[in-house]
């Protein structure tokens, strides 16, 4: 009895254990090629993994139809994650590209925006959304070190440039939140030295002046 009271609780404990890595196993989803369209139960969080390579993990809080394409062999080993909460089921596209030449985004290259902000782009991730409701959104890009310091930044379509938001580094991701979906990346914002230059020269020049009147009244 005592035999067979040992082997039940190692069959009932085998059992439960390959459930949970059933489940487990469940939450994160393989995709050899580079698209899928999926639809994802409200309140369910899936990682999709394109050829073992970029990680794709998605939460919305309503019923979300998916359609994904990603360049997961030039965008490499990277982690994006994107929390949705909508009071109404959703239908999405998601593009995931490594740059957007078109958009003025080529990987180490520095930028000029229209309102002159220059920035440099090395985060080599590019994601295009598009959506048929209002949301509110958390987008997270895990931080690397040629961006950790980096800032999310949308484009707009009507000015033609990238605008900078406000972006927290949270446990290794850089974070932003959002109402509305367009192109967004990770962009490094370079210092711009022209003011700086422009009054250091012009304390130079004062000192100079200064300098050159006390002299001329010691000579007198």
């Amino acid at each position: 009895m005592i035999l067979f009271g040992v082997l039940l609780f190692l069959i009932i404990f085998s059992i439960d254990s390959t459930q949970n890595v059933i489940a487990d196993n469940q939450n994160t989803v393989d995709v050899n090629g580079d698209s899928t369209q999926i639809h994802l139960m409200a309140h369910n969080r899936v990682n999709y993994r394109f050829r073992q390579r970029t990680q794709l993990r998605i939460n919305c809080s309503a019923n979300l139809d998916l359609d994904i394409s990603c360049d997961s062999l030039n965008i490499g080993n990277k982690i994006f994650e994107i929390e949705i909460n909508s009071t109404k089921d959703l239908k999405m596209n998601m593009t995931c590209t490594e740059e957007q030449a078109e958009l003025g985004l080529l990987k180490g290259e520095i930028h000029q925006n229209r309102n002159r902000n220059r920035f440099r782009y090395q985060a080599g991730f590019v994601v295009a959304l598009e959506v048929n409701g209002s949301i509110q959104a958390k987008l997270k890009l895990q931080a690397e070190n040629e961006y950790k310091h980096g800032t999310w930044a949308y484009y707009d379509e009507d000015s033609q440039t990238w605008i900078p938001v406000e972006t927290v580094l949270e446990d290794g991701f850089l974070v932003t939140e959002t109402n509305h979906f367009s192109t967004w990346t990770i962009i490094n914002l370079e210092q711009d030295f022209t003011i700086a230059w422009i009054i250091g020269l012009g304390i130079v020049a004062v000192l100079a002046i200064t300098g050159l009147i006390i002299w001329k009244k010691k000579r007198k």
